[in-house]
């Protein structure tokens, strides 16, 4: 719900991403919450997460809130 989201800051979480044209599950760590979506979408919270990828730190960005889970 808009305004009241799932999770919060620091939060582990699983998401779903498409990369290369194949779904993954990715493990990361809540980084930024918008409560109240982004420019492309106001229907639901949305979640910028941090997680170690290929080698690496990435910030995923806006990851709706239907797409994540706690680990």
């Amino acid at each position: 719900m808009l305004g009241n989201p799932k999770f919060k800051q620091q939060d582990l979480v699983s998401f779903n991403f498409e990369i290369e044209g194949e779904i993954q599950r990715i493990n990361g760590v809540i980084y930024v919450v918008d409560a109240y979506g982004t420019f492309e979408q106001n229907e639901e919270p949305s979640y910028d997460i941090e997680a170690f990828y290929r080698g690496e730190v990435i910030l995923f960005k806006h990851i709706r809130e239907s797409e994540v889970s706690l680990r």
